[in-house]
């Protein structure tokens, strides 16, 4: 049976996933074999590394950290989770203790080659770059995902009748962790509505009552959208702007025009 490649992604966000599109390719491109992706599912990583050239299956786990009475039954749950496939290397790009208990396991089992590294730099696309380095293997730098558009013909229909330009509008992330006021962000349409046709406000399920004040045929709520129908919808946007967070991390990808809030301030 052919063996992979299996990276493990603790990270919880879309964003983390993206800035390792490099590393995961520069993996791919040194062993030249296709890669087992275990992640958490907050990454989406299962609908944007979809029918990817350089992954093999997309694994989604829940690594994040367990209550203290839950640990040693979350060990053995990643544990067997881990051990059901076939890999040769395990490339480890987090720091958590409780994680490497189980994958350190496995590796002297099987006799798998694991790599990691202790001594991290704060950011993770350098820590990224700084791994590769210690173990001499190529740095691709490469963020662009080439996404496949893996939607239906209807939303496609239906979202193209929509007039442009368009503009994509991002006010929040899961953790809710940028406030606008409604008067400030009443204000902001006030000002997009003058150039754009079509103003695409994107929140999560959680947090949509946000945009229930706000009733218009140019305002199109994105919150019961997935993130697949989310890129398709910001790849073909004039411009973007929001706080910083997956839907910023696509349109950065995407190199579009954008203005992206930190904290309550714009960062151009």
């Amino acid at each position: 049976m052919e063996k992979h490649i299996a990276v493990i992604v603790p990270h919880k966000g879309l964003g983390d996933i993206i800035f390792h599109n490099s590393f995961i390719e520069s993996i791919f491109k040194h062993h030249k074999k296709k890669i087992i992706l275990f992640v958490n599912k907050s990454t989406k990583a299962n609908y944007i590394y979809k029918k990817n050239k350089y992954i093999k299956q997309i694994i989604l786990l829940d690594l994040h950290r367990p209550e203290k009475i839950t640990y040693l039954y979350k060990i053995i749950e990643i544990f067997y989770l881990l051990n059901k496939f076939k890999y040769e290397k395990i490339y480890y790009t987090g720091g958590h203790k409780w994680h490497l208990i189980p994958i350190k396991i496995i590796s002297i089992i099987n006799k798998i080659e694991l790599n990691y590294i202790k001594n991290k730099k704060k950011f993770i696309i350098p820590s990224l770059e700084y791994f590769l380095k210690k173990i001499n293997i190529k740095y691709h730098k490469n963020f662009n995902i080439n996404v496949n558009e893996d939607i239906s013909k209807k939303f496609k229909n239906k979202i193209n009748r929509k007039p442009k330009p368009w503009i994509f509008l991002s006010i929040d992330t899961s953790e809710d962790q940028i406030q606008i006021p409604n008067y400030i962000l009443i204000k902001i349409i006030e000002k997009l509505r003058v150039k754009y046709k079509t103003i695409f406000i994107n929140t999560n399920n959680k947090n949509s009552h946000k945009l229930s004040f706000l009733n218009d045929k140019k305002i199109i709520k994105t919150n019961s959208y997935n993130i697949t129908e989310i890129y398709y919808i910001i790849k073909r946007s004039s411009f973007f702007i929001g706080n910083e967070s997956g839907p910023s991390s696509i349109s950065s990808m995407l190199k579009k025009n954008e203005i992206i809030f930190v904290n309550n301030n714009f960062l151009f």
